[in-house]
Order: structure tokens, then C-alpha cells, then sequence
């Protein structure tokens, strides 16, 4: 592994979004895609049996578009394998999925095409998003960790080193992952619920290296129901898919699912699955602790809800001490930074 028969081939992009049910935010999602100006030879939309007026929204928004191509899935596959048909149907030679409900900004596939012009045999690229809300207004900027000052490749061994030392920092919203080893990676697995695209795009990150631009290209949003923050507060199935990971992980990677990459990963999830379910699953995240970690959740438990954030600090502190020290510097400082550079080139949204 480390390199493609065909390396050499010219530059392609396929766009492949799953929707069900999300025609109030596809007509944003949808022109952001046609109307950037670096355009993708593809884009592919398969709608997933849904039962609002979504396949009328997407046939008008897509009228004088060639490259535009819409799907109609007979029956309701899900999303993650909704995903994989168009995986299937794609020729480009690189890939982006993005959800119906997400939008991405001007200059986002310029600012990608050069990156991987320039870093031809990544197996992926990826940048930053902002936040919004179910109506359009901005959060902020996600603190994903700002990995590089900027545009730079990262060999495996290097994306190796950093999912140990802080965890991902891989936006799925942008990510664009080089298709032919998305496929050799098993595409995404269903069976691993909203983690499925970190953990596929974590696999060929470590095979063939990661490129990277440290700016918010894309727009995540927040709303009821999304996969992963679902994923995450159901404990049993959050226990599950840490269980998969545990006894596959080594097996088809292991050069990167090593018992200490496992540990911190299962502590880095059930810190969000204690964030995202307001400390709900607490009790489960006690009983897979030991005692002293299991007293100090205990404590940081029983802060009084109106202490919201010293609660979720302590959370942190519990059960991520080896995260503190990578927080602040990639995600804080880091994320500082790039802020303060949107502000100052005009490109910050007025709320950020």
C-alpha cells in the first residue's frame, strides 16, 4: 500500500449526497455545490424513498445542470448504504459525501483541487467548518484541531501519530476521500452507525496519507436527530460499535488500532456520548471505568445543571487528561488563529 497504479491521472471529483426527507435545506445545499467555480464532474443526489417534496426540489434545482444527476432508491436503504450505491456509481477520481442538510462555501473545491494538485497521493483531504442551526444561524466555528498553519500533506505515519495524540481531526463535511481507497478500505460500514465515515476516512488516512487546509470551507448543522450525536448517546450501541472496533480494528489496520489508540479512543467517545446526552449516560460510563475515574465522574456528575460547563470541563478532565495540553494548543489556539484570519480577509459570517 502507499501508492496507485494510476497516479497519474488528471483531477476528478464526484459529489454524492444522501437525503431523505430534507427538501426545506436542499435548495442551500444544492447551490453551493453548482455554483462554486471550480465545478465537480459529478454530482450525484439519491434520494432515499422519501416522502416530502424532495425529488421535486431536487429536478428544479438541478434543470440546466449536466452534471447533475439524480437517483431514486426503490426503497429505503439508509443513509450509510445510500451512500455506498453512489460510492459504486462515482467515476471521479476523488470523492465527497455531504449531508442534504449541509452547505459548503465559496472557493471550497478550489481550495481542494489545488490542495490535492498538489498532494496528488493523499488518500484524503480535509478542511474546517462552521456551525449553524436548524435556521441558518451561525454557532461558530467547529473546534476540530487545526493540525497545520497551512496547505500540507501528512504521510500515514504522521496521521498515525495524531489520532493517538489528540484524536481526529477530520471534518466530515469536508473530507474527500481518494475513491479507490475508500473502496479497498471496505467503504463505509453501516453496522458502525454515525461513526462510520471517521473510522473509514481514519483507515485510509493511515494507509495513504492525509492532506489538509486550515480553513472553514464547509457549513455543518446542528439539528434534531443527526446521526452521530444519536449514535453517541445511545450507550448499548455506542458499547457495541467500541466492541466492533476493538475486535476488527486491529485486524484490517493494524498499524493504527494499537491498544493504546483503542483505549483513548473509546474514553474520547464516551466523553461525547456524556456531553451530547447532557451526562445521561454517566452510569455506563462509570461501569466501563476504574475505580478512581469511576469517584471522579461520580463528582463531576452530581454539579448542579445550572454549572453546565464546569461540568462538561470536568467530564473532559476525567476522562481525556491526556487530551488537556493537544485542547488547548490544536483546538483552542489553533482554532483562535484561523478565526482571526477569517475576520481579518472578511470571510468570517458577522455572528462568528
Amino acid at each position: 500500500m502507499g501508492r496507485f497504479a494510476q497516479d497519474d491521472e488528471p483531477f476528478s471529483l464526484s459529489v454524492v449526497i444522501p437525503n431523505r426527507n430534507d427538501s426545506k435545506y436542499l435548495p442551500r445545499c444544492i447551490r453551493s455545490i453548482v455554483s462554486q467555480e471550480v465545478k465537480p464532474d459529478e454530482f450525484i443526489l439519491i434520494d432515499d424513498e422519501s416522502t416530502d417534496d424532495s425529488v421535486a426540489v431536487i429536478r428544479r434545482e438541478f434543470a440546466g445542470h449536466a452534471f447533475t444527476r439524480l437517483e431514486i432508491n426503490p426503497r429505503n436503504l439508509g443513509g450509510v448504504q445510500t451512500a455506498n450505491l453512489g460510492l459504486r456509481m462515482a467515476k471521479g477520481k476523488f470523492l465527497l459525501f455531504m449531508g442534504a442538510n449541509d452547505f459548503i462555501l465559496p472557493g471550497h473545491f478550489a481550495r481542494m483541487k489545488a490542495c490535492l494538485e498538489r498532494f496528488p497521493h493523499a488518500g484524503l483531504w480535509s478542511a474546517m467548518v462552521w456551525l449553524v442551526d436548524e435556521e441558518d444561524r451561525y454557532i461558530g466555528m467547529h473546534p476540530s484541531p487545526v493540525v497545520a498553519l497551512q496547505d500540507r500533506y501528512f504521510s500515514g505515519a504522521d496521521c498515525r501519530r495524531m489520532v493517538r495524540d489528540f484524536g481526529g481531526w477530520l471534518t466530515g463535511q469536508t473530507t474527500v476521500y481518494r475513491r479507490e481507497a475508500l473502496l479497498e478500505a471496505g467503504a463505509l460500514d453501516p453496522s458502525l452507525k454515525g461513526l462510520n465515515d471517521l473510522l473509514a476516512a481514519l483507515v485510509v488516512a493511515s494507509r495513504y496519507g492525509a492532506a489538509y487546509s486550515p480553513a472553514p470551507v464547509g457549513v455543518m448543522r446542528i439539528h434534531r436527530g443527526a446521526f452521530l450525536p444519536e449514535t453517541l448517546k445511545d450507550a448499548a450501541e455506542l458499547e457495541r460499535i467500541l466492541d466492533e472496533v476493538r475486535a476488527r480494528g486491529p485486524k484490517v489496520e493494524p498499524a493504527l488500532f494499537t491498544p493504546e489508540v483503542l483505549r483513548r479512543t473509546a474514553l474520547r467517545f464516551y466523553f461525547a456520548s456524556l456531553r451530547l446526552s447532557d451526562g445521561a449516560t454517566l452510569d455506563h460510563v462509570k461501569r466501563m471505568s476504574g475505580p478512581v475515574r469511576r469517584a471522579a465522574l461520580a463528582f463531576a456528575g452530581s454539579i448542579p445543571g445550572m454549572f453546565g460547563r464546569l461540568r462538561v470541563a470536568l467530564f473532559f478532565a476525567v476522562t481525556r487528561p491526556f487530551d488537556i495540553l493537544p485542547a488547548l494548543w490544536y483546538r483552542l489556539c489553533g482554532a483562535g488563529y484561523v478565526l482571526l484570519k477569517e475576520k481579518l480577509a472578511g470571510r468570517a459570517p458577522p455572528q462568528a
